[in-house]
């Protein structure tokens, strides 16, 4: 069995993504799919009430982030787990695939173009650049 494991972010693009990997299961491949959102870090919480808030808001973020492909992978019957970070996310796609023992990376690009990506950091060109395990960019 592969273990893909899917970043999403709420975007067209990573519903293009989660329709790929709809595909390869598809096409024959037995997969399982590890359903990540990254979301970012924000200023330190000042109270006890303000980080359970914060808590909250980060879950609804990333609920809403993975609600279509969520959708998408059940519909079609793909297994899939979820799972939420906190914090840069290039580091934390490469992180978890590397805890989670992931054949392949999935996502999408919003196809700003090599250049630009360069230019902008972007986080599919830093996993590209730095993974241990194939990436597809679904454009």
């Amino acid at each position: 069995m592969t273990m893909i494991l899917l970043a999403v972010d709420g975007s067209r693009a990573a519903e293009r993504a989660a329709r790929h990997v709809i595909a390869l299961r598809t096409g024959g491949l037995t997969l399982e799919v590890l359903l990540l959102n990254v979301q970012p870090v924000w200023a330190p919480a000042r109270s006890r009430d303000e980080k359970r808030e914060r808590v909250h808001l980060h879950l609804e973020a990333s609920e809403r982030d993975m609600r279509m492909a969520k959708a998408l992978l059940a519909r079609a019957g793909v297994p899939f787990k979820g799972a939420l970070r906190i914090g840069p996310a290039a580091e934390n796609i490469l992180k978890v695939a590397r805890e989670k023992h992931c054949d392949q990376i999935v996502m999408g690009t919003r196809g700003l173009g090599a250049l630009s990506g360069l230019l902008l950091g972007s986080v599919a060109m830093k996993v590209v650049q730095l993974s241990k395990v194939p990436v597809t960019l679904v454009k």
